[in-house]
């Protein structure tokens, strides 16, 4: 009987140890799963916002499903699905390598948001204020955000002190940049498509135990026009600045400025530059990780004849009803378009400014939050 008894608990045993000793095997977990919710309600005195003119209109806005999971110790794998106006699109879909190459270098490749300035890598949902500012949409390429497949290689540059200086660059296949009406009433001959390229460095500046100031410079270039090889290149500056002045408040400042040199064909070859430029900046101030208000102002502006500027200012403010799975946040803009603007094509001399008021809702569901700014 205790030979019986002796054997068994061996058997056991070695069981045990086997389970504890076999290789772990990647790719048998499922992923994170979440939800991510921004409906929006708004009212404009702008005449061409059909939906919303002198009245609420009301908007599901845009739905994300993400997927988000370690791939093995070395990389992990990231989706977003969107869903906007009964339309499923992949904002998102790529793997990153974190660890395990030379030099400490980082590998991105798939479909991404571009890492150019500071506002367009980042989900609307993580913004203190409702809707990104329209000096992005308007010398960006893409049409919600500037994202496009390729790839992307960054790693930190070694510096004396405290300073974290990181570069990075990327290959991309450049079909955002070209414009669908460039090339219409031409012959339907095309020459072959032209990759895109961006270049980023910026520098983070400690300040403190938890503040810290953020520097950067960003370019993209890319063929806005096939059958003639005309380009478009955007330079950008921008500036972050946090500082906690409590352990539960703090103060974020932000701005950044752009440049775009667009060469502008009817025919080939080459005939003209167009060269606007423009910027935003805001602050935002959080506390009791539940409240924040703020205030914006952005400007953009063209040397094209008979163009001035476009000017917005805004506040905003946002309150967590006990965390961070349900954000409400509420807005207000007034703007002042410029005359023969394509921006607010809707402007005239009757209506020499547009107000807006949006409230905006984001919950999420799943362990991706809709977390602060």
């Amino acid at each position: 009987m205790r030979h019986r008894m002796l054997l068994a608990s061996v058997a056991v045993f070695g069981a045990l140890l086997s389970l504890q000793t076999a290789p772990a095997c990647a790719g048998v977990v499922n992923p994170d799963i979440s939800l991510i919710g921004q409906p929006i309600v708004r009212w404009t005195d702008d005449p061409s916002d059909a939906r919303a003119y002198r009245q609420l209109g009301f908007d599901v806005g845009e739905t994300e499903i993400v997927f988000d999971s370690a791939l093995n110790p070395y990389a992990r794998g990231y989706a977003t699905l969107s869903l906007a106006s009964g339309k499923a699109d992949v904002e998102e879909a790529y793997f990153t390598i974190l660890r395990g190459l030379p030099a400490g270098l980082e590998v991105t490749g798939g479909k991404y948001r571009v890492g150019f300035g500071k506002l367009n890598a980042a989900h609307p949902h993580t913004y203190p204020f409702i809707e990104r500012f329209h000096v992005l949409a308007k010398f960006l390429p893409g049409d919600d955000s500037y994202d496009e497949t390729g790839v992307n290689v960054s790693g930190r540059i070694p510096v004396p002190g405290d300073i974290a200086l990181t570069a990075s660059a990327d290959i991309l296949q450049g079909d955002s940049f070209e414009s669908p009406g460039d090339s219409v009433g031409r012959s339907t001959a095309r020459t072959k498509a032209h990759n895109a390229y961006v270049g980023r460095l910026s520098a983070f500046i400690p300040i403190g135990d938890r503040s810290g100031l953020e520097l950067g410079a960003s370019g993209t270039q890319g063929v806005n026009d096939i059958y003639s090889g005309a380009k478009t290149t955007v330079f950008g500056g921008d500036a972050k600045l946090k500082v906690y002045v409590s352990d539960n408040a703090s103060l974020l400042i932000q701005a950044e400025y752009l440049h775009e040199d667009r060469e502008v064909t009817e025919d080939t070859p080459i005939f003209g530059h167009w060269k606007p430029s423009g910027g935003y900046a805001f602050v935002n101030y959080s506390w009791a990780q539940r409240y924040n208000v703020g205030a914006s102002f952005e400007s953009s502006s063209s040397t094209t004849s008979g163009w001035t500027s476009d000017k917005s200012v805004g506040v905003f403010a946002g309150l967590a009803l006990m965390e961070e799975t349900t954000w409400f946040r509420l807005g207000f803009e007034h703007t002042t378009p410029s005359t023969g603007s394509i921006a607010f094509e809707s402007a005239s001399s009757s209506q020499p400014t547009i107000n807006t008021v949006r409230l905006g809702i984001v919950y999420s569901m799943g362990p991706h939050k809709a977390h602060q700014f």
